[in-house]
């Protein structure tokens, strides 16, 4: 600072205070437009960290920033699926790019394991007011949040949410959900069909037990998706059983679904079912498609199988 000059020091330091009100005065950086998401994937990355914040709230939660636009509640005891939301904003980048690329105004969109709904959120944004997204979710706390993420960026409208587990043919089962402590993505179904046991959806049967009602796919074959998603951790070879008629009303659907040999009952058996009925493709790293041999799925690890006719 000047010294000696009384002027000089009064001027600097009104500079100086100007300044830093500018600091905190200055209009916060705009939203990541969703249509520079689809771009090449390093700016796009780094412009979604730079937005990236997680704020706690109250009933153990945490506001998130994702994908430099929506405001997410997650579960503050995750340490699968909520970290990677609160420090980096994003969640399988692959597979967040390809359905930027892929999704269009006005179509259906089934989100099937929505979790918190960070792909029922992107989702409802690509499609518009004038489309449609059918969220799944069993798991009661995780279905909780997804409503409120959905009202919490103003898409209630255009979003239908059913906490139930999707299963094959029939209706009215009921069956009991796995939830892990500290990884909610990670809830499962365990085989056993407890229909007319007088269990209800989502009444607690111990700390990581619920008991959920499962609903095949097919009681939505009137809506004709246009796209749906299925990553329900093992439960994929049934929910494939339970949509034959959702498939035969829209022959041009298009599917992502989750493959993991370790999680199928048949993996061998289901890829073949798969391949009768589609090309066999799979998402790669850059969120682009490449040919799956089914050997090459039954390796091991998680796949993310594309299949359009």
């Amino acid at each position: 600072m000047p010294q000696g000059n009384p002027a000089a020091l009064s001027t600097t330091i009104r500079r100086t205070t100007l300044g830093r009100l500018g600091e905190v005065l200055r209009p916060r950086r705009r939203l990541v437009p969703v249509g520079k998401l689809g771009g090449p994937t390093g700016p796009a990355e780094a412009a979604v960290r730079a937005m990236a914040q997680a704020v706690p709230m109250g009933g153990g939660t945490l506001l998130c920033r994702t994908l430099g636009r929506h405001k997410m509640l997650v579960d503050a005891g995750d340490f699968t699926l909520a970290p990677h939301l609160a420090m980096d904003g994003f969640w399988e980048w692959w597979t967040t790019r390809f359905l930027i690329e892929q999704l269009k105004p006005g179509q259906v969109f089934v989100d099937g394991g929505a979790c918190y709904g960070y792909f029922s959120l992107l989702a409802g944004e690509l499609v518009g007011p004038n489309g449609k997204v059918l969220a799944f979710e069993p798991n009661p706390r995780s279905a909780s949040l997804l409503r409120r993420n959905l009202a919490l960026n103003g898409m209630e409208d255009r979003a239908e949410v059913e906490e139930v587990a999707l299963a094959g043919p029939g209706s009215g089962r009921v069956m009991r959900l796995a939830m892990p402590e500290g990884s909610p993505m990670n809830s499962h179904l365990l085989p056993e069909d407890l229909s007319g046991t007088g269990g209800s959806q989502g009444a607690n049967q111990g700390p990581d037990l619920a008991m959920v009602a499962t609903r095949p796919l097919d009681r939505h074959a009137e809506a004709r998706p246009d796209f749906v998603k299925l990553d329900l951790c093992g439960a994929e070879e049934a929910a494939f059983e339970g949509m034959q008629e959702l498939l035969a009303a829209n022959p041009k659907v298009q599917l992502l679904v989750c493959f993991n040999p370790v999680r199928c009952m048949a993996p061998a058996a289901f890829l073949e079912r798969l391949a009768r009925q589609f090309p066999l493709r799979r998402l790669t790293s850059d969120g682009t498609m490449a040919d799956c041999a089914p050997s090459d799925a039954l390796r091991g690890g998680d796949v993310m199988l594309y299949l359009a006719r």
